[in-house]
């Protein structure tokens, strides 16, 4: 019995603490105070639940984050295009895990408004004279 509750105390105290791998790596207070707005901006009219706040927040900074990474990557633009598609796509998914069936279609006729892609910049080579 003693080894079942050290055992159980264990896993408890590792979920409390575990951390997500996307965020640990890249603290940026922008990023985070754009998806605390972006959650405000959401929950004004998808009426979310206190955990529902902190799951959509934590989701929407994970995703800002993986754009970011995106950006700054060395892909080339075509590719940068389709993984932002594609991040864009998988943040609208995995909302379906948070959100109700009325919030998540809600949710997909405001992101269009609130989220859109920002156009990727290229950058120019300097003119050689």
């Amino acid at each position: 019995m003693k080894n079942l509750l050290l055992a159980l105390a264990f896993l408890f105290s590792s979920v409390v603490i575990a951390q997500n791998p996307m965020t640990q790596n890249m603290d940026d207070p922008k990023l985070e105070k754009e998806a605390k707005e972006l959650t405000q901006k959401y929950n004004d009219q998808l009426g979310l639940t206190g955990k529902q706040v902190l799951l959509f927040e934590t989701k929407v900074e994970e995703h800002l984050i993986n754009a970011k990474k995106i950006r700054n990557s060395n892909l080339q633009t075509k590719e940068k295009i389709a993984e932002l598609k594609l991040n864009y796509a998988n943040e609208s998914k995995d909302m379906g895990d948070i959100l109700t069936k009325p919030q998540l279609d809600l949710y997909k006729k405001l992101k269009p408004e609130y989220q859109p892609i920002d156009p990727v910049v290229v950058k120019k080579a300097p003119n050689k004279i």
